[in-house]
This record gives C-alpha cells, structure tokens and sequence, in this order.
C-alpha cells in the first residue's frame, strides 16, 4: 500500500497482504491479495501478526532523535538559521513542527496500530486447530497485537501529548473526522485495557499458529507485565500525577522481577558480562523485550548510522552519518564521579564524546572476544543488533523509585550498582528524597543512550531544571539553548502536516502556538 504523509496513512484499513514467512522481518507486500481476501486461515493471521512486529522497525530512531537527544545526556550545538533537524530538538527551538522526524513518527506509530487494527478485527472469525492444554494461540495473536497496540499509543501519547484514539479501521472520511483525545483517556481507555487483556493471555513463550514454540523476540507476559508498570510507573509521575498508580505499578513490577529471579533470566552477572550484553550474539537473551533487527539491508537498526559522526576504518568500513550528537558534559561528569564505573567507557567512546554502547564496531566486537562481522555489514541500514525497549534493569530501577528506601528498594540499587563497580548506598544516601535522586542518577547510568532518559526527566516534574543545569555546562551556546526551554514543551508539536489534514481538527500544543 502506498503510504501517505498524513494520518490517513496510519488510521485507515490497511491494505496490505503478508507473503509467507517464518521471521516478521521477512514480512513483503503480496502482489494480488488484499486485505479483503488475506485473513482466511491461522497462518496468514500468523504472518499478518509478524507484519505489526514489522512496523518496530523504524522506531529507535525516534527514540534517539525525539528522546536521548532531547535529553540533559546529549549536547548537539546549536543549529544555524538553516539547519532545522534533531539539533533544533537538542536546542529547544519553538519552531520544529515542520521538521520531518516528527511526521515520519506519528505516521510510523500509526501504522503500528493500522496493523493492529485491521487484525484483531479480521482474527475474529477464524478457527484455530492449536492443542495447547489451558492455552489459546489465537487469544495470545490478539494479545501480542493489542500489546504492541498499547505500545504505540503510550509513545505518542508521550511525545505528543493529545493524540487520535483509534482502536479499529477507517474510512478516509472517517479519520478525517477523529479528533484528538486526552493523553488520561487514552491511558484509561486504550493502553491499560490492552496491556491488562494482554497479560491475561500472553504465556512466558509465544507459540505459532500451529502451536508450536515460536523463535524468540516476540512479547510474552513478563514483557506485558513490565510495560503495564511502566505505564502505572508514568501515570504517578508528571503530568497527571495519579498517585493511585502506584501500588498497581509495584506489584507488577516485583512480579516480573521476582520471575526473572526464579528463571535466571535477563541478569549479566557481573561488569564484564554487562559489558557484552551489547553485542549482536547476545541479542534476545539480557532484554525482556527488544526490537529485532538483522544483517539485512533495510532491516538493520537505523538508529546506529544516525548516532555517529564520521569514524575511523578501524571502527566500520560503512560511512557514517556525522552527526553531532555526542554526550553532554553533565553526563561525563555523573559517569567520573565513580572511579571504579566500568559503564562508562562502553557507553561513550573512549577519548570521544559519541555514543557507543549500540555500536558494535570492529574493534569492540574483537576486544570482546567475537568475530568480526564488519564485512557482512553491507550498509549503513544493515546493523544487526537489536534494539532494547524493556530491560530488567530498568524494571528494578522503577520499582526501587517507588518502594523508596525499603530494603528491597535499596537492594535492586545496590544490585546494579555493585555489578557496575560502585559501592553500596551510604546511611546518607538512604534518606527518601536522596534515595530517590540516586535511583535517577543510576537510571541514568544504567540506561544511557536507550531512549530513556527524557522521559525520566519530564516525569520528575522538574524536565525544565535538568535541562538548564546541564546544558550551561556547555558554554554560550549551551546558556542560549537553555534559555528556549519552555514547561509546555514536555511533548512536541503535533506535526504541520497533520494540522492540515483537515484544518481546524486538531489543535496545536500551547509552547508551539
């Protein structure tokens, strides 16, 4: 299906058949069959579910260029009067609302749940002949479909605030019709119904339609689990502050902690092991839930290419972006404060300000111990790595936030930072409001250059203070950046092209009026 610059693309049917496949990065347009005429048997429901796993694809870039970038970790420079793009995101600039990024992400998470859509409406009718004991295959299709559903709208709900709420496939008139909803009724209404049907109906294994084990990287309950905490883990913080978040939150999230306890999943055992966690060998084996990616051209991890500057053959025969977006002096300066941290050389280059933890170059990969894959690495779209969206780390690290200084709070802290080659929390650092500006300090550590970190920020309520602290490290340039940084300006525009889909629909976020 062509796909238009506007929403349209993303909340109409989807009009899209899936070729027989194996592996959802495989997932190619057919020639003759159309929707209308695709979902006739569990297998192409099978391959139609792999073709929303398909639209991930794209998706970490946007969590670099919309919130590492946008984050107290990155300093890019200013741009000039001409140079409108992730920079002007860097420099707070008002006037970003026609910078392309923006579209292709609302466009991307849209299709996302296009997908989504258009299957769990056409699943309906099918039978599946699965023999699972206690387990349906065709409830666990429409759960992983309603929790990458869920996904979607919680990302734009963060970056954008008021978003469309679409939970089945349009018209053109009708989606041109759909007017924004609240970020609070989406989460109500949207995200935590399907997380909660998802967690009901996930296994801790995804199976084929055949019911037969699938191959890894699909979501399963832990991963369900995690990210309905997450969204609870939100909710409590800014904007909305629903403190009766917090329990659900808790719960969830020792659960998935508890079972990966049980399970001895997910953990790397000490720093050396940490540091392999980010070589493509290991991929599906530290991360509860990761974009997957393949040595493939147009099915490797975009983000890699754009996160670079130009660097040394001995790094990568493939040319890269040179980009500016390096880390930020505040950064540098949380990693030296502990002279034992040995996260922070394979997070940023050593001698360099670049990020490196995703960049899995050939002298890395060699003093690691892994063979050298550089040569299979046709072009800048083909890195193979995935790409971590839920991590047990970060699972602890919330749950640490909301415990407070409880024992089990400081122990999920400690654990990591122990493993990172820092010592235990001091008397002093177990006070509540200490305590929980360690836990942000060791997110930060802990998960740089993930896509976390701008949101940890906004939800302290205190995103503007961040920003300015690091930013005037950086000098003039940095002084005048932080001088654009607004409240509003906790989500981003709705993009031009959307408000001109049918003018007057939508309604621009106030710090960009």
């Amino acid at each position: 299906m062509k796909r238009l610059n506007y929403i349209i693309s993303g909340l109409l049917s989807l009009s899209i058949s899936l070729s027989s496949c194996d592996e959802f990065l495989n997932v190619e347009p057919s020639d003759a069959r159309t929707i209308q005429y695709f979902y006739t048997n569990p297998k192409e429901a099978q391959q139609a579910l792999m073709g929303v796993y398909n639209g991930l694809l794209p998706i970490s870039s946007y969590y670099l260029m919309l919130s590492d970038v946008r984050s107290d970790d990155v300093w890019t420079g200013m741009p000039d009067d001409n140079e409108q793009n992730y920079m002007a995101f860097n420099a707070f600039r008002k006037q970003i609302s026609q910078i392309s990024t923006l579209e292709a992400a609302w466009t991307d998470y849209y299709e996302i749940i296009a997908r989504a859509n258009v299957l769990l409406e056409k699943i309906e009718n099918l039978a599946f002949d699965e023999k699972i004991e206690g387990f349906s295959v065709k409830e666990s299709f429409i759960a992983e479909a309603r929790f990458l559903r869920a996904f979607a709208y919680f990302d734009l709900v963060r970056f954008f605030g008021r978003v469309p709420a679409v939970t089945s496939s349009q018209t053109v008139d009708e989606a041109m019709k759909t007017p924004q909803s609240e970020a609070k009724d989406i989460y109500e209404n949207i995200i935590i119904p399907d997380l909660e049907y998802a967690i009901n109906h996930m296994g801790d294994i995804a199976y084929g339609y055949n019911g037969n084990e699938s191959a890894s990287g699909r979501a399963t309950k832990p991963a369900a689990q995690a990210l309905l905490g997450r969204v609870y883990w939100t909710m409590a913080g800014f904007p909305l502050w629903d403190n009766s978040k917090k329990a659900p939150a808790m719960e969830l999230l020792e659960t998935v902690i508890d079972n990966a306890n049980a399970g001895n999943k997910y953990w790397a055992k000490d720093g050396k092991e940490w540091k392999k966690i980010w070589i493509s060998d290991n991929d599906n084996k530290y991360h509860i839930f990761e974009i997957q990616y393949a040595m493939q051209s147009g099915y490797g991890n975009p983000m890699i290419f754009s996160s670079l500057p130009k660097v040394s053959s001995s790094l990568s025969h493939v040319t890269m972006s040179g980009n500016k977006i390096n880390s930020s002096k505040s950064l540098r300066n949380l990693y030296r404060e502990n002279s034992g941290e040995i996260r922070f050389l394979p997070t940023i280059r050593k001698g360099e300000s670049y990020f490196e933890k995703l960049f899995e170059n050939i002298m890395k990969r060699d003093t690691l111990g892994f063979s050298k894959i550089d040569d299979q690495i046709v072009d800048r779209n083909s890195f193979p790595i995935n790409y971590p969206l839920i991590r047990l780390e970060d699972v602890m690290l919330m749950y640490a936030d909301l415990a407070g200084p409880t024992d089990k709070g400081v122990e999920m802290v400690n654990k990591i930072r122990v493993r990172a080659g820092l010592k235990e929390l001091s008397a002093s650092q177990k006070t509540t409001e200490a305590f929980k500006n360690c836990v942000l300090d060791e997110r930060r550590r802990e998960l740089a250059g993930e896509g976390i970190r701008w949101h940890d920020i906004v939800r302290s309520g205190n995103f503007t203070e961040y920003i300015k602290a690091a930013y005037i490290l950086e000098g003039n340039e940095g002084i005048s950046a932080a001088g654009n940084v607004q409240e509003g300006m906790y989500v981003y525009p709705i993009p031009d092209k959307q408000l001109l889909v049918n003018d007057g629909l939508y309604t621009q976020n106030e710090a960009y009026k």
